[in-house]
């Protein structure tokens, strides 16, 4: 069996090093699309196009590889939304070599002179966008989209209006690496850009006007001061504690899932969320006032990673992603079935954090965790606050809480 070779061919042909031109030269099957397959018309090579049916050429390609050299074209950069990643996940990655290029991304950037380390880049290509809001790109300096026929820059502009952002240059840059055809024009109102048509491919990229900065309402810190939040008599995990119990949870990866259980007003939610960009936080709180309160922080924090599950723990518990970190902000007399619930399906390894300030749910929450061998720790926190007086200050102490901690053994 001969490696398969994915070829970046960059923004065009002459993108190409010479020893990519020596792969292609030497290949006794082109795979890619048409418009790549006609940069190298003439070629001895037997060809096959990529089309919709990915299964369908995926399947030709193990077949090819038997015997003969299979090289695939991949426009811009085969891994950035390539079909890099896709060959990757089908065919072992000791039979494939990987020769990059530049990404559309990276040329488009250049072609209007501005850095893109800190652009936020979207890709709107053959993707389902319900679970992205437009409305973030607020707190967005720069923002790049991969749009797709469907997803344009029309589309772009549209829900831009829609969502009612603004404050950025829309620039579309059309057929990027094209030469002659490739076009960049600036726009600066949306509705002139849905008053256009455009070529494909391109892409759409949002500046942000140095005169409209960001609209950041926030700043965010851990252990957010508590009138940050709208919550309710008083009904928050406070600020001290806060930040002791997220630093029990171990939020080290930026994809975990978190299940926060009785999560009142959100406050640790939103937290856990900030720390957490690329992971899933599940609110869960069955009282209907708090959950407004919930809503709310969620969208003043725009912590598009919360899932508001508004359920009496443990109902439906079975339909929610298996977490890998548990907070247990409520319980109350129903704190053992919760554990319950809770330790059986949390991953193994996983860690789970229970706050609690009655005497009896300390001694059953540490009991439960130790019978369970989640080798438990637990620690007890009182917290005084500076409150002003006539002629000077005092400290006015806040309930006592509890905090147990404990990790879930392999099996």
């Amino acid at each position: 069996m001969k490696p398969i070779y994915i070829i970046g061919i960059g923004q065009g042909k002459e993108d190409l090093t010479v020893r990519q031109l020596d792969v292609i030269k030497n290949a006794d099957v082109l795979v890619g699309g048409q418009r790549l397959l006609h940069l190298f018309a003439g070629h001895k090579a037997k060809t096959l196009v990529i089309d919709r049916q990915i299964d369908r050429v995926i399947s030709r390609i193990k077949d090819e590889m038997v015997s003969r050299q299979v090289v695939v074209l991949a426009s811009g950069d085969p891994l950035f939304y390539g079909i890099g990643a896709t060959l990757l996940t089908h065919i072992d990655k000791k039979h494939i070599q990987i020769l990059s290029n530049i990404s559309c991304v990276a040329a488009a950037f250049a072609a209007i002179k501005e850095p893109w380390h800190d652009a936020r880049i979207i890709s709107l290509h053959g993707r389902n966008t319900d679970g992205f809001s437009f409305a973030d790109l607020s707190c967005e300096n720069k923002v790049a989209f991969l749009t797709s026929p469907k997803k344009d820059p029309v589309f772009i502009a549209r829900n831009l209006i829609r969502e009612n952002v603004s404050g950025f240059g829309f620039c579309v840059l059309e057929n990027i690496g094209y030469t002659p055809d490739q076009k960049i024009t600036w726009y600066h109102s949306y509705a002139d850009v849905m008053a256009d048509t455009f070529s494909h491919p391109n892409m759409v990229i949002l500046l942000r006007d140095k005169e409209m900065p960001a609209d950041v309402s926030h700043e965010t810190y851990p252990g957010m001061d508590d009138d940050l939040f709208q919550h309710a008599k008083g009904l928050i995990t406070k600020s001290e504690i806060r930040s002791i119990s997220l630093s029990r949870l171990k939020l080290v990866k930026k994809d975990h899932v978190l299940w926060d259980i009785g999560s009142g007003s959100g406050s640790v939610s939103i937290e856990a969320a900030l720390a957490i960009p690329d992971g899933s936080v599940f609110a869960i709180e069955k009282n209907r006032h708090r959950t407004d309160d919930i809503i709310h922080n969620i969208k003043k924090f725009r912590c598009r990673n919360i899932q508001l599950v508004p359920k009496d723990f443990p109902d439906e518990a079975h339909i929610l992603p298996r977490p890998d970190r548990i907070f247990v902000g409520g319980g109350g007399k129903n704190l053992a079935t919760v554990l319950e619930a809770a330790c059986d399906h949390l991953m193994e390894t996983g860690i789970i954090v229970i706050n609690t300030v009655l005497i009896q749910n300390m001694e059953r929450a540490f009991t439960f965790l130790e019978n369970r061998k989640f080798a438990p720790r637990m620690a007890q926190v009182q917290v005084s606050r500076s409150r002003a007086m006539p002629f000077g200050t005092r400290l006015e102490s806040l309930n006592p809480v509890w905090i147990i901690s404990g990790t879930k053994p392999m099996s």
